[in-house]
């Protein structure tokens, strides 16, 4: 079990220290006791969808939610660069598949590298990914609270 502290760091986005716990603390008496702290802590977590452990199909993805998601990777996709007005950068996409659906997981620059990490039919784990449309049918990217895990190499 995490500790309070952890599971802040989750949606410390979303909320400051003192108001997690004031939120902790009102839900503690609302529900009389019944709940500790700490399991109304990940319940808050759950809520928004920033706990890794609790893992969406690919199928019920929505736009503008947070997700995790596993799948097992189907396509690596080719390596872009561009140039615009932030700079230069790199750009990759890598389609997973879950067996409800198929998504791209968009890679920006740096991250770009774990491809060299990936193989075909491997599995992936992006945990609180960001979901977007953006015209071609939904994606999913790690933005800012989000990772990218892989089922390690035999």
């Amino acid at each position: 079990m995490r500790t309070i502290d952890e599971y802040h760091e989750l949606v410390e986005d979303i909320y400051e220290k003192d108001e997690f716990v004031e939120e902790i603390q009102r839900r503690y008496e609302e529900n009389a006791g019944y709940f500790k702290e700490s399991t109304i802590a990940h319940m808050i977590v759950v809520e928004h969808d920033r706990d890794s452990d609790v893992v969406s199909k690919i199928k019920d993805l929505k736009q503008g939610n947070a997700a995790t998601i596993e799948g097992k990777i189907v396509d690596l996709g080719t390596l872009r660069t561009f140039d615009s007005k932030r700079g230069s950068g790199k750009v990759r996409n890598v389609r997973i598949d879950d067996g409800s659906g198929s998504v791209k997981i968009v890679l920006w620059n740096d991250e770009t590298d774990i491809v060299d990490s990936m193989e075909i039919g491997q599995d992936v784990r992006v945990i609180n990914g960001y979901v977007q449309d953006k015209g071609y049918g939904l994606q999913i990217s790690t933005g800012r609270w989000g990772e990218i895990s892989l089922e390690t190499k035999d």
